[in-house]
């Protein structure tokens, strides 16, 4: 999955997103590269625990990023 599809499902993903976008939502819905994407700073991860004790990662788009703001700005 290149940057830029990766950068657009996110994108879509967040916008339908009731609440915090996980990192197990993004895969789902085939989202590929995430280490890469976390590490190359595109994504943004925040890791959490669930009130019943489970961890979760959080995840979203680095909207300062040159590659996402290019390719999300209205």
């Amino acid at each position: 999955m290149s940057w830029k599809a990766l950068i657009r499902l996110v994108d879509g993903l967040e916008d339908r997103a009731s609440s915090y976008l996980t990192l197990d939502e993004v895969k789902s819905a085939g989202g590929q590269r995430l280490d890469a994407a976390i590490a190359e700073h595109i994504l943004l991860v925040d890791y959490r625990t669930r009130e019943d004790g489970t961890p979760v990662t959080l995840c979203r788009l680095n909207r300062r990023h040159p590659e996402v703001a290019r390719l999300t700005a209205w």
